[in-house]
């Protein structure tokens, strides 16, 4: 027998964002420019599919939500803090550059000091990742028992490009900030296993992964100068996204992948039950889901009423597929996402139990 361990995911925790943005209510805000350039009232739906999407109060902590997703996920499977040894914080969203925002959860969870500690970053993958490399650890035998977890607020890059749609208007602009406008909260929290611990979760299958680095500039977060600000030390934050260049080669990436993932185990795309994709809104699940030989009954998603909440997307959607029965026991289940960068990251499943 391998001495090598299994890894079971043995709870999901989610923490749902308060308050209800509707895609309407965003449109309104911007009316005048909408009217100024000919925008039909609607747009942000018709061509995303994303009707609502939930925000945080303005200041609220992206680590305390972080660790109620986790408690949550605890108390499902019935353990304590001093039962992990690992925490991964993979959201994009952070508390700041230092110190990692694992340390700020482990603190609100009350974690003891051999607790291992760290931040992982990839886009809208992370938390996928962070699966890999629990995974990697527990079947090891260094680690028994990790929490990945990860929290996203999207109120203040939306508010952004509401601004600069306002200040410049334009349907160049339109497109640039057509897939932030989607963007939603919330936190999310996925405890990993040692089958040494627990067999009953779904049981780590592997995983597959590709990338396509020349594509790096499609879709960029982060801080930039303010150009009219005589002040080099001002700065802003700024999202811009090539929608219509991360559907084309996020495609091909994903179909790439797709091949490698299905060859690496064994399986065709008709040996897949169930699909979780990450939420990026209808146009790329309409073009993904045929290119990779699924339909959209074997897919469950959130992103009408969720939008997209970036790293926190899959597990939450996850989540509540296994709520809502549409997961259930001895499927054999893919986890699928495309990021920036560009990245993809496909997780293999056979779902056992309840989580």
């Amino acid at each position: 027998m391998s001495s090598l361990q299994n890894t079971h995911l043995a709870a999901f925790g989610v923490e749902m964002a308060p308050c209800v943005i509707t895609s309407q209510s965003i449109e309104e805000r911007m009316e005048s420019t909408w009217n100024s350039l000919g925008i039909p009232q609607g747009q942000i739906e018709q061509l995303t599919g994303v009707r609502e999407r939930r925000w945080w109060p303005e200041k609220t902590s992206i680590s305390e939500m972080s660790a109620r997703a986790a408690s949550k996920a605890l108390q499902h499977a019935g353990m304590n803090i001093s039962d992990v040894d690992r925490i991964i914080y993979a959201g994009v969203c952070r508390e700041g550059f230092e110190p990692a925002t694992a340390c700020a959860v482990a603190d609100h969870l009350g974690a003891n000091s051999t607790v291992e500690l760290h931040d992982l970053s990839n886009a809208c993958l992370g938390a996928m990742d962070g699966v890999v490399l629990a995974s990697d650890a527990i079947s090891t035998g260094r680690h028994q028992v990790t929490l990945v977890v990860c929290c996203e607020s999207a109120r203040e890059i939306v508010e952004i490009a509401c601004q600069k749609m306002e200040n410049n208007p334009g349907m160049d602009q339109f497109t640039r900030s057509l897939a932030t406008w989607t963007g939603g909260s919330g936190a999310a929290a996925i405890l990993l296993v040692s089958g040494a611990i627990s067999d009953k979760g779904p049981l780590f299958l592997g995983s597959g992964h590709g990338s396509d680095a020349s594509m790096h500039r499609l879709c960029r977060w982060g801080v930039e100068e303010v150009p009219e600000s005589p002040h080099r030390a001002d700065r802003r934050e700024y999202m811009e996204t090539d929608a219509i260049g991360v559907l084309r080669y996020g495609v091909q990436l994903g179909l790439k992948t797709w091949d490698r993932f299905l060859s690496q185990r064994n399986w065709t795309s008709g040996d897949i039950d169930r699909t979780i994709c990450h939420q990026v809104g209808s146009a790329h699940r309409a073009e993904i889901l045929p290119a990779l030989g699924l339909t959209a009954e074997q897919d469950f998603i959130t992103y009408p009423y969720l939008g997209n909440i970036g790293t926190v997307s899959i597990p939450m959607t996850a989540a509540l597929a296994q709520e809502r029965g549409f997961l259930t026991e001895g499927q054999k289940v893919a986890f699928l996402g495309i990021g920036s960068g560009l990245v993809c990251r496909m997780l293999a499943w056979e779902w056992r139990g309840n989580v």
